[in-house]
């Protein structure tokens, strides 16, 4: 190697007590906000190692850096869980749509059935197919009816629409017919059975 080579080499490399330049990964705490690592969970963010070295203002900054990350955390935490139950709750609504669209189907064949031919027995039964099978739908989904003939009247469930008077006192408070049957969903009530009640009132001596 010439000297004018080696001189040339000489003057591009780094000098041997020239510091290495800092990169992102090894940016320390005096580094800009922008190219600090966010800590990936707030239990990472542990409290200052020595508080007589910050000092009272110190401790105080990090203690409302900690709650800053703590708040972002519970913030991240919640629009995940909404939007977790959001798809959820829709995902529930398409299944029972699409099963809903099998009896619409169904009750669409029986209305288009051609009345020449066709009997008020096979509308009816046909009909009654459907409605058995919309009701299983219901109930294959938490929907149970509220069909309270016989029962003692609840307010909670039911809506008295009117009395029928009795002469028995085992009736009183009873319901004598469902007039509309109701709907639960769980213990949640969709719609409260609309029904008569048995009254019995004592004759005057």
């Amino acid at each position: 190697m010439g000297t004018k080579d080696l001189e040339q080499e000489m003057e591009g490399a780094p000098p041997e007590d020239a510091a290495p330049e800092a990169t992102g990964d090894a940016a320390g705490p005096d580094a800009p906000e922008e190219t600090r690592e966010t800590p990936g969970h707030v239990d990472e963010v542990g409290p200052p190692e020595s508080a007589e070295d910050i000092g009272p203002a110190g401790e105080l900054a990090a203690l409302q850096d900690r709650h800053l990350r703590l708040a972002a955390e519970f913030d991240n935490f919640r629009r995940r869980t909404r939007g977790e139950l959001g798809d959820a709750g829709e995902r529930a609504r398409a299944e029972l749509a699409g099963k809903l669209l099998e009896t619409m189907d169904d009750l669409q064949r029986v209305a288009d059935t051609p009345l020449e031919g066709t009997t008020t027995e096979a509308l009816h039964e046909g009909i009654g197919l459907v409605a058995r099978k919309f009701a299983k739908v219901l109930s294959d989904n938490g929907v149970e009816p509220v069909n309270p003939v016989g029962e003692r009247f609840d307010p909670n469930l039911h809506d008295a629409l009117m009395m029928t008077p009795t002469d028995d006192p085992e009736q009183d408070e009873l319901v004598s017919h469902v007039v509309l049957i109701g709907y639960r969903l769980g213990d949640r009530l969709l719609r409260p059975a609309r029904v008569t009640v048995y009254r019995h009132e004592a004759e005057a001596s």
